[in-house]
């Protein structure tokens, strides 16, 4: 069964967010099959947070939480053939790549340099916080590398990435992922296929 020619996914992640690794992984592998466009949507998710009342990740807040979820990403990724490190730092700041993300996203590059992004984090244990791994990712994907850096840092593209994380807010987005299929929110990595199957209903 394919879906609808207008049928799409928007998939609302941080690049900090370790399910969010797991979901930007393998969708494209799902849904290119089954005729679904996707949009893989970048946000600030600690604005978010913020305005919800938490100063960082809630998993923060519960130690036992995050021991659990460490070894629950692992296990994912090995049930879906991933590669998987727990990063040495968590949360990371992440904006300068969804700055870089968001001001291009109609590149052909730009859901490859999402994916690179999440791997440099959550394989190669790089802190993608620094301009300079963010810099040697677009180098790799031959691109412009200080053009890029210098167009992302433009005070358009912070609002345009301020705008973005304010919809996903107003769409009720509290965690990432969270795809968004014609208005209803699918949240995190084990609703994937459900998001799937909705896009595919309607």
């Amino acid at each position: 069964m394919q879906a609808d020619v207008n049928a799409r996914i928007d998939v609302y992640f941080d690049f900090s967010s370790p399910y969010s690794y797991l979901s930007v992984a393998r969708i494209q592998q799902i849904t290119k099959p089954l005729n679904i466009t996707v949009r893989l949507m970048p946000i600030a998710l600690g604005a978010i947070f913020q305005k919800l009342g938490w100063q960082s990740s809630p998993f923060l807040e519960q130690p036992r939480k995050l021991d659990y979820m460490w070894i629950d990403v692992a296990r994912q990724a090995r049930k879906h053939g991933l590669e998987f490190e727990k990063p040495a730092q968590f949360p990371i700041g992440s904006i300068v790549a969804a700055r870089v993300a968001t001001a291009y996203k109609e590149a052909q590059w730009h859901d490859a340099f999402c994916l690179r992004v999440l791997k440099a984090y959550f394989v190669d244990n790089k802190d993608i916080s620094q301009p300079a791994v963010i810099e040697k990712i677009l180098r790799e994907l031959n691109l412009d590398a200080e053009e890029i850096i210098t167009h992302s840092t433009s005070e358009s593209v912070k609002g345009l990435l301020r705008v973005r994380t304010e919809q996903a807010d107003q769409l009720g987005v509290f965690g990432a992922p969270t795809m968004v299929v014609g208005g209803a929110i699918f949240w995190g990595d084990d609703r994937l296929e459900d998001a799937v199957a909705h896009c595919l209903s309607i």
